[in-house]
């Protein structure tokens, strides 16, 4: 693909986001896991609302409260919600997003819904989204077709891990022996550091890696300083002063920042107390500066069977090379390719790599930059979706069935090694089993009485469930 296509989709990209539109052309929770408060029997699992099948769907047990949520598999800046009720649907629900499943935010509550379908503006950032309902509009379970969720990849602003932790320190000066420098680097609340007597003092830490920082923790003893600094540097001699404190009166001060170095440094200038500055932690948080500029990251499918990746810098720093790694869930990568970087540049590099074998369906790419000393550090994660290919996967026919129901295995090389019937409450009814594997058998389904079953097919290659009709 030439340049001036990807140009053109990067701009594109940056007008949408720019304008605030909501993109609603990929669900991000198509074929994510899920998890429920409760089922209404086996035949209605939570998957069921993420599969993109219109005829099955997830219910919950017949009572108040209840819920369903989404791994999205990585953190989304999220725009919009869908909700596809079957006749069971809720009255009054939330919609609230979390980033470990754990803590969760609310970020819409609908009540008096009359409606089997809902489409939902939200606002957030979450890699788990939840439907948590409050009442039901009928005496059954809440039961949804689908639950689908659109936004855009986010990237984080702040680390979460603390940087310094266990880093190397150096400071103006000690009170004594068992009050060192590291004491304030090594995640203990017990142990400190301890100055001298007097003013000015310092104390900082070698990060080992330029990282972009966003905050700045300080733990003190009752000895802390009122009037002090925060300062960056790249080489611990010329310092950058990113925060300037005066007249502190607490024993804990938590200081957004913005810059970037290597080295992060009190610097003391005022004492509270007769006694020296003593720090019981100091914790600085970031990420990692990427040491190239990168452009854009594209990537576009070509005639239906090859994608084409492409990427640009504008400016390279140590850079030695770029690995493309490729993913089927955004959670598990693997590497595709391996491209030479240019090492240090500060003109534009453009770069390209072909997958000539993409997974069927959703592949998430993403560039990891590598530099010469091993460093590393991962770009933003670039999707491209993918047809079902040809004889992919497994069937069964007929469905509904009448005595004998057909499974195959489509894929060149796959073969069938076990198959289980359950009924809806997950009693297992019948089981084939065989050790060498076949690709195609049938099931005799003559005995069955009119109903709903589950077909379980475990194969060499994948296992998958059935919904199977009598």
């Amino acid at each position: 693909m030439k340049f001036a296509y990807f140009l053109a989709l990067l701009v594109s990209f940056h007008a949408l986001h720019v304008s605030g539109q909501c993109n609603t052309s990929f669900n991000l929770a198509l074929g994510r896991p899920a998890t429920a408060s409760s089922t209404e029997s086996a035949a209605y699992p939570a998957g069921n609302a993420f599969d993109g099948d219109m005829t099955t769907r997830w219910s919950s047990a017949f009572s108040d409260p209840q819920y369903i949520y989404v791994d999205l598999g990585s953190t989304y800046t999220l725009c919009s919600v869908v909700l596809y009720w079957e006749a069971a649907y809720a009255t009054a629900f939330t919609i609230d997003i979390s980033t470990d499943a754990v803590t969760w935010t609310t970020v819409a509550t609908i009540s008096g819904n009359t409606s089997t379908t809902n489409t939902i503006a939200i606002t957030g950032n979450g890699r788990y989204v939840r439907m948590s309902g409050i009442s039901r509009a009928t005496g059954y379970g809440y039961s949804l077709y689908e639950f689908q969720v659109y936004g855009t990849e986010t990237t984080p602003v702040c680390g979460t891990t603390n940087v310094a932790l266990n880093q190397p320190a150096t400071v103006s000066s000690i009170q004594g022996t068992g009050l060192e420098a590291n004491l304030a680097f090594d995640g203990d609340m017990t142990t400190r550091w301890s100055s001298a007597f007097s003013d000015p003092q310092y104390i900082y830490v070698d990060l080992g890696a330029t990282y972009s920082l966003c905050e700045v923790a300080l733990y003190w003893e009752a000895a802390y300083g009122s009037n002090f600094e925060i300062d960056v540097s790249s080489d611990a001699v010329t310092w950058t002063p990113i925060s300037t404190i005066t007249g502190n009166t607490s024993m804990t001060n938590t200081l957004y920042v913005s810059g970037t170095g290597r080295y992060v440094r009190m610097y003391g200038t005022a004492r509270a107390t007769g006694y020296g500055y003593s720090l019981y932690e100091f914790q600085v948080y970031g990420v990692i500066t990427l040491p190239v500029e990168l452009l854009y990251f594209a990537g576009t499918l070509e005639d239906n069977h090859t994608v084409s990746l492409a990427w640009a810098t504008a400016t390279e720093t140590n850079n030695d090379h770029f690995d493309i790694e490729r993913s089927g869930d955004a959670i598990n990568y693997t590497t595709l390719s391996t491209v030479k970087g240019d090492g240090n540049s500060a003109s534009i590099k453009n770069y390209q790599c072909t997958d000539f074998s993409p997974l069927s369906g959703a592949n998430y790419y993403r560039l990891k930059q590598v530099d010469a000393n091993g460093q590393y550090v991962y770009s933003t994660v670039v999707v491209v979706h993918t047809p079902q290919k040809e004889g992919v996967g497994l069937s069964i026919y007929p469905n509904p069935v009448l005595d004998f129901v057909q499974v195959a295995a489509n894929s060149s090389g796959e073969l069938i090694r076990q198959i289980n019937l359950y009924d809806v409450t997950g009693v297992k009814l019948s089981s084939y089993n065989n050790s060498s594997g076949i690709a195609t058998t049938q099931i005799d389904c003559s005995r069955l009485t009119p109903g709903v079953y589950l077909l379980e097919v475990k194969t060499n290659m994948e296992v998958k469930v059935f919904k199977l009709v009598k």
